[in-house]
């Protein structure tokens, strides 16, 4: 497995840092989680085009992770070459709801003409392909919000969060997991509801035993990639050993 982080920020817009986006590559399929706006454009400049992609997973329907859908729909329908193979859509509870709305804006512009849209919901269960499996389960943030955890043929494993706040979801995920990436949103003395701190992102990587961290989703307030943050990977480090990765935009690395 390889993983680019095509976009390691948030709804608040950044100089350096896109919404949120993350790809994975499984031998020959490219599989995309959350589609915040501009991640088509991020996805090109990585190398990746709206031909390319193969499945996209939504954690949740929050603008900030979902937004680019109608602009990957728009360009796959008016492309040259046209797409022809069938292009496949999951994500929570409301997936339908949300396709039907944003057809009720865009009409006929986001309709495929060429090539099959395949929509799957599901909160909580198993998904398997040819070359690897996904288990889902809910988190704790939006009404309906959930994670992925993902499982190549080859054993490589890898957990990818979304939002969440520490719960017991994220725990069964990133159960001694190859690679875990996080949402760390904000500093550990302005929790919000619903989102991690690296305090507590270090805890879950302690508790489920991971190989490795990657900390994503950072508000500006909570922005750790700078030069001067080696006193917050030292505390991290008191509480979670393994390595920690402060995520940058067209990071990659493999699983």
């Amino acid at each position: 497995m390889e993983v680019t982080i095509i976009g390691s920020g948030t709804g608040i817009p950044s100089k350096t840092r896109a919404y949120p986006c993350t790809l994975v590559k499984i031998k020959d399929k490219h599989l995309v989680f959350d589609t915040g706006p501009g991640s088509l454009r991020q996805l090109f400049l990585a190398g990746v085009t709206c031909l390319d992609i193969d499945h996209i997973y939504y954690s949740h329907f929050h603008p900030d992770h979902s937004l680019d859908l109608v602009s990957i729909l728009f360009a796959m329908r008016y492309n040259t070459p046209k797409r022809t193979k069938p292009l496949y859509v999951t994500g929570p509870t409301g997936l339908k709801a949300f396709h039907d709305g944003l057809l009720s804006v865009f009409g006929e512009t986001i309709k495929p003409k060429t090539f099959d849209l395949h929509l799957k919901e599901i909160d909580r269960g198993e998904l398997t392909s040819d070359d690897w499996k996904i288990i889902v389960e809910p988190l704790q943030h939006s009404m309906h919000s959930i994670g992925f955890r993902i499982e190549s043929l080859e054993g490589k494993t890898l957990t990818y969060s979304g939002d969440t706040d520490y719960c017991a979801g994220i725990l069964r995920l990133a159960r001694k997991v190859n690679t875990l990436i996080l949402e760390c949103s904000f500093p550990d003395d302005q929790k919000v509801e619903g989102h991690l701190t690296p305090r507590l992102c270090a805890q879950i990587a302690s508790e489920s035993q991971c190989g490795r961290l990657v900390l994503s989703h950072f508000y500006p307030v909570c922005d750790l990639a700078g030069k001067n943050n080696n006193h917050v990977l030292y505390e991290l480090n008191n509480i979670y050993k393994g390595e920690i990765i402060f995520a940058e935009d067209f990071a990659r690395f493999t699983v």
